[in-house]
């Protein structure tokens, strides 16, 4: 089952828990000194795997953080950037082209900027620039490097004392997120392994992930994203209450197609109670249709346990679809040959 990884997939998987380990020495080796008087808001200019790491910042510190936080994925950043907001460049190879065209322009606007990169150009622009440079460790797929593009952050926020409830010390945390890895291994996990059951149990269907807001908001489309770089599999997402005021009525399509689909909903076990009811109605809905739905719950005491125990779980359940459909989880050929044409177009 496992001749796919040829890249050694797993091992990234079970060493997750390092990354939480080195973040506050990679934050501590850095000379940051930022004018915490002049952040009024934050931006956090990013793509793909190294964007997740700010949208899960904005739902673990949602009524936590300060200051207003924003992530921007594209070329162009919001009009109201200046010289009181902090702007976050994150790019984990430090080549993006959307977020380095975001940086051009944030530049010019004032803003104390920080970089958060493994090297490239980004590197190279923050050392000639004088910015701050979270230096990342380099030889990871961006999207496995979500801890190292994660906890840093956390660590500069809360130094800044923009965070209401910073968790400084992590020891637990990175034991927890440890053992999460490790009861997820096959075969040394030992008995029932979710993780390896609920890839058999999508295989060969398009999965829905459905998470709520606001903490568990960015969930559902991390696991989207990991079944579609790691797995080569189509996926959706939505975010519950949202999807009742639109989504829920597509689910009365009358075709064939719905037999394809498997509803995932990713939840915490204690949920505002109208959540809660949404959910059990929107299950009902979608049941209704002849759809399986697969309820998921979060483990863990702390908000950032609770977080990271669904994305670790999510991630070894990519791993296994990918390892069923005999794909390697390391390659992303499309996005290479996108970035390959993209290189030739002077638009």
């Amino acid at each position: 089952m496992y001749s796919s990884d040829k890249s050694g997939f797993k091992n990234i998987l079970l060493s997750f828990y390092k990354q939480i380990q080195e973040s506050e020495p990679i934050f501590k080796q850095t000379q940051i000194n930022l004018v915490k008087e002049r952040i009024q808001n934050i931006l956090y200019l990013g793509m793909g795997g190294s964007a997740i790491a700010g949208d899960l910042l904005y739902d673990v510190l949602f009524d936590d953080l300060h200051v207003p936080l924003d992530v921007v994925r594209g070329y162009i950043p919001p009009g109201y950037c200046n010289a009181r907001t902090l702007v976050l460049v994150s790019s984990y190879s430090g080549n993006t082209e959307e977020t380095l065209s975001s940086m051009e322009k944030v530049r010019r606007s004032g803003a104390q900027i920080v970089a958060i990169t493994s090297g490239g150009k980004l590197a190279h622009i923050a050392a000639e620039e004088g910015w701050p440079i979270l230096s990342l460790p380099q030889g990871l797929p961006p999207r496995q490097s979500l801890g190292y593009l994660f906890f840093p952050i956390y660590h500069l926020l809360g130094h800044l004392q923009l965070i209401d409830h910073y968790q400084k010390d992590l020891h637990s945390l990175t034991k927890f997120i440890k053992d999460k890895s490790k009861r997820n291994e096959y075969p040394h996990g030992g008995g029932k392994i979710l993780s390896l059951n609920l890839a058999h149990t999508i295989q060969n269907k398009i999965p829905v992930f459905y998470s709520t807001a606001p903490y568990l908001r960015t969930v559902s489309r991390r696991w989207q994203n990991q079944m579609h770089e790691n797995a080569k599999s189509l996926a959706f997402a939505n975010v519950l209450p949202e999807m009742n005021h639109n989504e829920i009525v597509g689910w009365e399509l009358e075709s064939e197609w719905l037999k394809g689909l498997i509803a995932i909903f990713l939840e915490n076990e204690d949920p505002h109670p109208r959540i809660k009811k949404r959910i059990e109605l929107s299950q009902k809905i979608i049941k209704n249709r002849g759809v399986q739905v697969v309820k998921i719950y979060s483990s863990g005491k702390t908000r950032l346990e609770k977080v990271f125990s669904l994305i670790v779980l999510g991630d070894w359940v990519s791993y296994y679809l990918a390892m069923s459909y005999k794909k390697d989880p390391i390659q992303i050929a499309n996005i290479d040959y996108l970035k390959g044409e993209l290189a030739k177009f002077k638009g």
